[in-house]
């Protein structure tokens, strides 16, 4: 074994059975003294301890972003909320400059405005034939005469056909001058006859409903895009 000095490091020369030759150079890691040793490990944990502390720091902060953030996407959303109540008559809301242009490039999605559609129907006037009394039944008395001769004065007038000399002798008695009569037909009513007459009716047509119109429900009719349909 041959021992030599490069580049301040040891080298063992090792000489092998099979007469091969091996340089062997102690590590670092060996050649340092218990002390540095210890002063490296001191150093090291410092270092540790350093980055565990900014690892930490660096945590903290990330949370309070993720925090922040948070509460950002909670405003933004309570706000988009509102905005959606208030908008309730449009069809969709924008939530972006792209979501907006992409809704006006399709059109709105057409809502059917049904108006009722009427038809004017004449109806014509509805009456009976009924008969209507005229006059209402009745029984009328004829009276029945036949012809009869009286003696009648030829002075006064008067009818002596009961007793004409008693006549002329109290108008001779009084002062009168009647002194003669003469006979005359009349016509006189003997009786009566019962004539029962009907009751007279005649034909009148009676209205029972006037001619009118009424307005007849057809269907219904878009009042947007002019389709129809039926009800």
């Amino acid at each position: 074994m041959d021992v030599s000095l490069k580049e301040d490091k040891v080298n063992l020369d090792v000489t092998k059975k099979d007469g091969s030759t091996v340089t062997l150079t102690p590590s670092e890691d060996s050649a340092k003294t218990e002390d540095e040793k210890k002063d490296e490990q001191e150093v090291k944990q410092e270092e540790k301890k350093e980055e565990k502390k900014e690892e930490t720091a660096k945590a903290d902060s990330s949370n309070k972003s993720n925090t922040s953030e948070l509460k950002k996407d909670t405003t933004a959303s309570t706000s988009n909320t509102s905005s959606n109540k208030n908008n309730t008559g449009s069809s969709k809301p924008s939530n972006s400059g792209n979501s907006s242009n992409s809704n006006s490039s399709k059109p709105a999605e057409h809502t059917h405005n049904w108006v009722a559609q009427y038809k004017t129907v004449n109806i014509p006037e509805k009456g009976h034939n009924e008969q209507v009394l005229v006059q209402a039944a009745y029984d009328e008395q004829v009276p029945v005469t036949e012809m009869k001769e009286f003696a009648i004065c030829n002075n006064c007038g008067a009818d002596v056909t009961a007793n004409p000399t008693a006549h002329m002798k109290n108008s001779l008695l009084n002062g009168g001058n009647c002194g003669g009569y003469h006979s005359e037909w009349r016509e006189v009513v003997t009786g009566y006859n019962t004539v029962h007459h009907d009751a007279v009716y005649e034909t009148r047509y009676v209205v029972d409903s006037p001619a009118t119109t009424k307005q007849e429900l057809t269907g219904y009719k878009c009042s947007g895009c002019g389709k129809t349909k039926a009800n």
